[in-house]
């Protein structure tokens, strides 16, 4: 009885913190979701309870400061699980708004690979956390892939663009893309994990069955419907546990607060990237004018959202990995060679 009273307890307590959160800070819109017209972009800035301006990427607090002990991390979810519109913190742009990524000049959508629809989690970044991309990490001996680092909360709910979660960590997996490492760090709200008790990577699996392989599965194929080949991974696409998922995102973290200072940063085949911030006391800091100033240039917005393409409602139906065909082929062609040199002599 005094257990389950505690974690009623444990729970309101970070449902409160949840709360206060979420309120810290609200969305500006502008423009016009799903618009492929470039005039009318939609972006989504951040203001925080004072009504200034802020980065996501920058004046976000990586910690959740409800959470004395840097347990609990702030989440900036930019795809709702569900959902196919691949939002993302854009790192090129003043104040860095959450927009619609584009390819060959066209909105992106993930595919609808079967048996899901639009992506398996909340999706989203850490902020103040970077993927370098001039600097080899060691674990995989590749540089960064030039963003906050990627997060996929796996919690009940879908959840809005543009929230600020609270989360608890529970895994990573190490996927290589491009000659670059793309972490995805795996997580659950915090009230959630709280409810259910669930602390550790193996806590997530009990409780929630297929889960983890459901997010290993996804991140392996949701390319392939475009022509691309699976992604691959280190590790061997294990989805190792807290201790690296932390050791990995304090490194993003030190490269971010390198990168804060540095107001002048690009690369060939890397872009730019925008370190202006509201909050943050660097060169880089920008004041409240000219913060407000860059969402006021940008369209009004239209509440009403252009048409989606028709292609969101399709299902892409995936053969068998070619991995796992690839052992089942190999398995018994294994099996046969070893039988070949044992009995040799009697051939």
């Amino acid at each position: 009885m005094r257990n389950s009273q505690t974690m009623r307890t444990v729970a309101a307590l970070l449902c409160l913190a949840i709360t206060s959160c979420i309120a810290q800070y609200q969305t500006v819109p502008r423009g016009k979701r799903y618009s492929e017209v470039p005039s009318s972009e939609y972006k989504l800035y951040f203001e925080d309870r004072q009504g200034s301006i802020v980065s996501p990427w920058h004046d976000v607090p990586l910690y959740a400061q409800s959470d004395k002990t840097n347990q609990t991390y702030n989440m900036i979810v930019e795809i709702p699980r569900f959902s196919q519109a691949k939002f993302e913190i854009h790192r090129e742009h003043m104040m860095n708004p959450i927009v619609q990524d584009k390819e060959d000049n066209h909105l992106r959508y993930i595919p609808n690979v079967f048996p899901w629809h639009g992506h398996v989690c909340n999706y989203g970044a850490f902020p103040q956390t970077w993927e370098n991309p001039f600097h080899e990490d060691e674990w995989t001996g590749l540089k960064g892939d030039k963003d906050p680092i990627d997060v996929c909360e796996v919690g009940t709910n879908p959840v809005p663009t543009g929230t600020v979660l609270p989360v608890k960590i529970f895994g990573i997996l190490a996927m290589l893309d491009g000659g670059e490492t793309d972490w995805k760090v795996i997580v659950m709200n915090s009230k959630e994990a709280a409810e259910k008790g669930i602390e550790t990577l193996e806590d997530l699996r009990s409780e929630y069955p297929g889960v983890v392989e459901a997010v290993q599965r996804f991140f392996t194929v949701y390319k392939v419907p475009a022509g691309k080949p699976e992604n691959v991974f280190a590790y061997n696409g294990e989805v190792k546990d807290k201790d690296l998922a932390v050791d990995v995102i304090s490194y993003t973290n030190l490269a971010w607060k390198e990168m804060i200072h540095n107001c002048s940063i690009s690369g060939e085949d890397v872009g730019t990237f925008n370190s202006a911030n509201a909050l943050q006391g660097t060169a880089c800091s920008v004041d409240k004018n000219t913060a407000r100033g860059e969402v006021n240039k940008q369209p009004a917005f239209d509440p009403i959202e252009a048409a989606l393409p028709r292609i969101v409602d399709d299902w892409s139906f995936l053969p068998a990995s070619s991995s796992r065909m690839g052992t089942l082929i190999v398995q018994p062609f294994v099996a046969l060679m070893l039988m070949l040199l044992v009995f040799k002599d009697y051939l």
